[in-house]
């Protein structure tokens, strides 16, 4: 599920254009690929268009009901490192692997805001770990995340100069039914239902020299980055991601401190950000609990006090005035009525 305030968010329209010339090049795909994005003739023919993430993700949904598992293997391999715009160019611009990596860590979002990328090293490898930011289903999450993978494996052999075969990389998905075809794909070795997505580096490939390394081209981008970065530093991104923390932390969801120290804000910027955008915290938990409510609700193996006191209601009275707001009507009767209603 896309979170409200995803749906907005600004993106490049380069991987809506790729995806669209690799799958859409009969006219009846084509059209069937484009079904529902309202992206325009107009947006395709102009460069450095932007569309939304909204509209992106309607096209994939549309390819992951045309075509069969692993088309995200055929669309990541042709993906290269204009493809990425400002983050390529600054990732084979700079002086080292390592600085290029810290450029995807830092400036990734800027081109996938539905993905944040943190890395940590110990003695002997840098792992790169990919944090997913939208709630998918897995026909939905597992194509992009090979997308992913396989634009960074290209990152990386651009300065290698050969196939990146000592890495590694972890899925975060049970082994897919053609995993076999990986091995045309992947260089790395890869390995499935691993607690995160990742790649796995050996750090003495850090201090490679980039054979493209151009200072005043790197400084360019750079500078390009840092500004398109500020773009994602609004009250939609921060929501968005607010939306997520909660969606992943169960029932009860999270503290407004707590959300705040995830996100690395003061509790005074977080709710300043999100009132700038005309929510707040507790509309955004209110929300969380209202849609986990009736979920729960649904299930005749819970009674009503359990549900509430998942949802952190330690009275059932006030369980019962939340439903009533929600609702309109009480616990019992929801129950009654999302039975009937399914």
């Amino acid at each position: 599920m896309i979170p409200r305030s995803a749906e907005s968010l600004p993106m490049p329209i380069a991987y809506f254009h790729l995806v669209l010339r690799e799958f859409g090049g009969e006219p009846g795909m084509r059209a069937a690929v484009l079904a529902g994005t309202d992206v325009s003739s107009q947006q395709l023919a102009e460069p450095g268009a932007e569309i939304t993430v909204g509209q992106q993700f309607r096209q994939f949904q549309n390819i992951a009901r045309l075509l069969p598992p692993g088309w995200g293997l055929r669309a990541g391999s042709g993906f290269h490192a204009s493809t990425h715009g400002p983050v390529g160019f600054a990732a084979v611009s700079a002086p080292t692997l390592g600085d290029s990596l810290a450029v995807l860590a830092r400036f990734g979002r800027v081109r996938v805001p539905y993905y944040l990328i943190e890395s940590q090293r110990d003695e002997r490898a840098l792992t790169i770990f990919v944090k997913e930011f939208l709630a998918l289903r897995q026909h939905e999450r597992i194509p992009l995340l090979e997308m992913l993978m396989l634009s960074v494996q290209g990152m990386v052999e651009s300065v290698l100069g050969r196939p990146m075969d000592r890495a590694h990389i972890d899925f975060s998905f049970p082994r897919p039914t053609y995993a076999d075809h990986y091995a045309d794909h992947f260089h790395a070795s890869v390995r499935f239902d691993c607690p995160n997505t990742a790649l796995v580096l050996p750090l003495e490939w850090l201090s490679l020299d980039c054979p493209l390394a151009d200072p005043a081209m790197f400084e360019a981008s750079l500078r390009e980055l840092e500004a398109l970065e500020r773009r994602l530093e609004g009250g939609d991104y921060i929501a968005a991601r607010v939306e997520h923390l909660l969606a992943t932390s169960g029932d009860a969801g999270l503290s407004l401190d707590q959300v705040a120290a995830r996100m690395r804000l003061s509790r005074r910027t977080l709710v300043r950000r999100l009132g700038n955008v005309g929510t707040s915290f507790r509309k955004l938990l209110e929300v969380h609990h209202r849609e986990r409510a009736q979920k729960l609700l649904a299930e005749a193996r819970l009674d009503i006090g359990e549900v509430g006191y998942r949802l952190g209601y330690r009275d059932p009275a006030n369980f019962g005035r939340a439903c009533r707001r929600w609702f309109g009507m009480s616990p019992t009767r929801c129950r009654r009525a999302l039975r009937e209603g399914g």
